[in-house]
């Protein structure tokens, strides 16, 4: 009597094990997370809560001789009842995290449901009879045919999903795996293992490591879930790390304004005075010589004035009109003004029906030249370069594809940086791909880029259907 007393005593700690584990998460904030499993966690929390609860039930057997006899049917029912809940959700559990690491995703989707009517197909079979015959086989099968595939498929779940948060903490990679091992194990001994069988080589009562493996799983869970206050430090750092990037940027933006302003205007002189050298020296005999060498000095004035118009764009906060505009015609319009910068290319249109927006046409135009330009010089000669544009749900999408280079895994968390280029010293500012969504913004809408290194690059424009309308 006094050895069954402190197993029933031994239940109470390991319910104690599962609360604290359930309250574990439901205790913790984790809105912030990027993390998918938590998504599911709070499948975990009710395994863990109905669990705690069950075993906190098997310390009432210690005065089932007390019991009244109507007391008795509902009691094991209600005991019946809390194991299946419990071993369900932790059945689930594992099935979601298997899904987020692809592994059967397909396969184990109604696993949880053809187990539990497979359960009560031999229940049906058995006979509802309320006996204690009935229970200990109705329990007994419940653990073959749920628990332990519950505690394996779990376990499994958060061994393979380890290795997606490794980049997160090595140590909290480590501790999922911990609590994964002991998850299987826990499966085995409550699913497998008759309740009160004594292990011969140990020559202990398996509830003993049950309740030692619960406090295992305890441990190693209660040290997995702290990744999320990692990642909530690594998320504050990096907030921090973009205001004080984004202060710089502000003075930085200033400070082109101002040299756009000083260079543009020698620029305007020595674009004057070359003006009139070529009309004064066009009568000379060398003037052939004198052509070449002025078509030299244009060009490279074309791309000071370039590089001076890209840094007052980016620096650029003034009010403007807005207006009905159609993007099918302001993406053939700014296609158009590519000259003979586009006859290496093939610009093919896939102009869908699409409602009008309300933007600022010269802003959007500088949008469309921008992505062009950009897919022209990421596609070798002769490339197709694709404009489309379609409707979805509530949204207006403009999307330009190329077959090019496209952009690489280490480069493209970079690519909207104001002066990020991966152009070589001379051929690019950097500025194109902000000053595309500084102007996205403007209008309510996003920027989406798709790529895949030597396949080609997409970029979306994205803007509300309407637009964004102008505050009077």
């Amino acid at each position: 009597m006094i050895n069954e007393f402190y197993i029933y005593l031994l239940y109470l700690f390991y319910g104690l094990a599962f609360f604290t584990m359930g309250a574990a998460i439901t205790s913790r904030d984790t809105s912030f997370s990027n993390l998918k499993i938590v998504r599911y966690l709070w499948l975990f929390a009710l395994f863990a809560y109905t669990h705690a609860f069950h075993e906190w039930s098997e310390f009432l057997f210690f005065f089932q001789a007390d019991m009244p006899a109507d007391f008795f049917t509902v009691f094991y029912t209600s005991k019946l009842a809390l194991v299946f809940i419990s071993y369900f959700f932790l059945l689930k559990f594992g099935v979601q995290v298997l899904g987020i690491v692809d592994f059967g995703k397909h396969y184990f989707a109604l696993l949880p449901f053809v187990l539990s009517l497979l359960w009560v197909l031999l229940l049906v079979r058995y006979g509802l009879k309320m006996t204690p015959d009935f229970y200990d086989f109705a329990d007994q099968w419940m653990r073959y045919l749920i628990g332990f595939p519950a505690g394996f498929l779990a376990g499994l779940g958060c061994i393979l999903y380890s290795r997606s948060i490794r980049y997160v903490s090595g140590k909290g990679a480590a501790n999922f795996i911990g609590a994964g091992v002991m998850l299987m194990i826990y499966g085995l001994l409550t699913g497998i293992i008759h309740s009160g069988t004594v292990l011969p080589v140990l020559q202990v009562r398996v509830e003993l490591l049950r309740g030692l493996s619960a406090f295992v799983i305890l441990h190693f869970f209660m040290n997995a879930l702290h990744i999320f206050d990692i990642e909530r430090k690594a998320i504050i750092e990096d907030s921090l790390h973009r205001f004080a990037k984004s202060e710089k940027l502000t003075s930085m933006g200033k400070l082109a304004a101002g040299i756009a302003h000083e260079i543009n205007n020698p620029l305007s002189n020595v674009y004057l005075n070359v003006e009139r050298l070529k009309k004064e020296l066009s009568f000379e005999p060398a003037s052939v010589k004198f052509a070449k060498r002025f078509m030299a000095i244009e060009r490279n004035l074309d791309r000071a004035s370039k590089i001076a118009r890209e840094l007052l764009y980016f620096s650029r906060e003034g009010e403007a009109e807005f207006m009905s505009v159609n993007l099918n015609e302001i993406a053939q319009r700014t296609a158009d003004l590519l000259g003979d910068q586009k006859k290496e290319y093939l610009i093919c249109y896939d102009f869908g029906s699409i409602p009008e927006i309300m933007g600022i046409p010269w802003k959007l135009e500088e949008v469309f030249l921008n992505v062009l330009m950009n897919a022209m010089e990421a596609s070798p000669s002769g490339s197709v370069v694709t404009i489309s544009t379609f409707q979805r749900d509530d949204e207006v999408v403009a999307a330009i594809s190329d077959n090019g280079r496209g952009i690489a895994h280490k480069d493209f968390h970079y690519i909207f940086d104001p002066f990020f280029t991966t152009k070589e010293v001379g051929k690019g500012t950097g500025l194109g791909l902000s000053i595309c969504y500084g102007i996205m913004k403007l209008h309510d809408g996003r920027l989406e880029v798709r790529s895949k290194p030597n396949f080609g690059t997409t970029v979306s424009l994205i803007f509300p259907e309407g637009g964004k309308q102008k505050d009077a």
